[in-house]
């Protein structure tokens, strides 16, 4: 007998159908790439298991290209050899993403001639000032979403390579990307956001992937014309650890967006806290996380003054919190992605979950280990005094050897040269987690996340027909009334 659906899944296909269908059937390039956001936003938000859309990214391409290229794409500007341009949705202050940017932008300098960013939205003037050298030119667009990606399939015309470092709902971006592509531009897709839905893998000659399940993923789950291993730049390939006699004192640090930490079935940071902290002195340190998350309230108030939730820092304070602290946690439900090998590199004990689970991001994830007994054990071992139990040291000549700035610039050199190697056997072994990981999460959330923000683009008056219209689906009362205050208020 089959299994019967639930109204969570149920709900996102209905929406996902209307969204789907209202960007093919839009009469203007604006609502189509409009719809087309709100469609990709709805995926990216639910982790259902879905990675992308190639079909409805080549036929948006076959209805709109004459107006994203109104000269032909035979007839973009001269391409300036050497010249390597980056597109990103957006950047920010702090954040895995973004320094994965910067390390590309620092390891191609030298091997390229020249540099340029273009951003498809504003971002933090903070975050444009930290911006490495290496760009030579940075410029962020503005204006309605069809003028943005006809402004980028002119400027990063002017590329031999362009980078792809897009938003997973920026279709526009995506779209500029094919006609580029089509033009004989060498686009390369950084696939920084590999665990959930994207547009633009099937627009680029090479998918460039950070961890073994997003190649994967790719391989059985997306439309992809090649795939390249790029990995998560950690450090420089001179860098030496330091600073590994730690004052076991200090406190138990954990870094990571607040959506990482929510608990899922026995996934529980909290409820880690509540085992570990009767067992040892110290005190905990958790960056990203803020006291309006109702899981933390618990063990706040079983623990006061013990446990500190700083919201999100700068990449200097991240600095000095990992100098302080005894010793590093990788975040649950969802890892840590970049900043668990780089507390590794700063000479961090590091503990984590999920050996069964593990992506396969670095060769920090042979230091995880299979359940939450085991390590609140070697914590509370490790933390009274006894010997920290892994070997830490092999990681860490792994991750230079793998995982600097230069060894990963040379990889994505090569793709841009069209020379393909296949992935890391070792990385490989180690991530053995299954696309599916994270639907089997937002299932059991039971909750359809609605996009926001997005509709205020659309006329007054397209979005008044679109509530009307949402009100007939078979969609959950719930939905309904969300749908409502999205689609009127934005």
């Amino acid at each position: 007998m089959a299994a019967t659906r639930s109204q969570q899944d149920q709900d996102l296909e209905v929406l996902s159908s209307k969204l789907r269908t209202l960007a093919l059937q839009a009469r203007n390039i604006r609502d189509a790439l409009l719809f087309a956001r709100l469609y990709g936003r709805l995926h990216w938000d639910n982790i259902s298991g879905f990675f992308g859309d190639d079909e409805l990214e080549r036929e948006l391409l076959r209805l709109w290209q004459d107006e994203l290229v109104p000269r032909g794409v035979n007839n973009l500007p001269a391409i300036e050899p050497g010249h390597w341009c980056h597109i990103a949705t957006r950047i920010y202050p702090a954040g895995g993403h973004t320094r994965l940017l910067h390390a590309l932008a620092d390891g191609a300098q030298g091997r390229v001639s020249r540099q340029s960013l273009l951003l498809t939205q504003r971002s933090e003037r903070s975050a444009i000032e930290k911006l490495p050298k290496a760009l030579d030119v940075v410029e962020e667009l503005s204006g309605a979403p069809e003028q943005v990606a006809r402004v980028l399939c002119d400027k990063a015309a002017r590329a031999e390579v362009i980078l792809l470092h897009n938003h997973p709902d920026d279709i526009g971006a995506a779209l500029a990307a094919r006609c580029l592509r089509a033009a004989g531009r060498r686009v390369l897709f950084v696939n920084h956001a590999d665990h959930v839905f994207s547009f633009g893998p099937g627009s680029a000659d090479v998918v460039l992937e950070i961890c073994a399940t997003g190649w994967r993923t790719t391989e059985h789950r997306r439309k992809a014309h090649a795939q390249q291993f790029m990995g998560i730049p950690a450090v420089r390939s001179d860098y030496r650890v330091t600073n590994t006699d730690r004052d076991r004192s200090g406190s138990i640090l954990s870094i990571g967006g607040p959506g990482k930490f929510t608990p899922v079935g026995a996934l529980s940071f909290p409820d880690f806290l509540e085992q570990i902290l009767p067992l040892v002195p110290n005190n905990v340190m958790l960056i990203g996380p803020s006291e309006r998350d109702p899981w933390w309230k618990p063990v706040l108030q079983k623990f006061p003054g013990r446990i500190e939730l700083c919201g999100v820092l700068p990449a200097g304070k991240l600095q000095a919190a990992f100098a302080r602290s005894s010793c590093y946690v990788d975040s649950f439900p969802l890892d840590g992605g970049s900043v668990f090998p780089e507390a590794v590199m700063a000479g961090l004990p590091a503990f984590a979950l999920n050996r069964g689970a593990a992506p396969g991001v670095s060769p920090t994830d042979a230091l995880r280990v299979p359940d939450m007994s085991t390590m609140v054990r070697d914590l509370a071992g490790f933390l009274n005094g006894a010997d920290y139990p892994y070997d830490i040291d092999t990681v860490r000549k792994e991750i230079v050897a793998l995982l600097s700035v230069e060894a990963v610039a040379a990889r994505v050199d090569m793709a841009a040269k069209g020379e393909i190697i296949p992935p890391p056997e070792s990385l490989m072994r180690l991530g053995n987690r299954s696309a599916d990981y994270n639907a089997e999460r937002w299932r059991a959330a039971e909750k359809v996340h609605i996009p926001k923000r997005i509709w205020r683009g659309l006329r007054f008056a397209t979005r008044l027909k679109l509530s009307r219209e949402m009100k007939a689906l078979p969609l959950s009362a719930a939905v309904i009334s969300q749908l409502k205050t999205r689609i009127l208020l934005g």
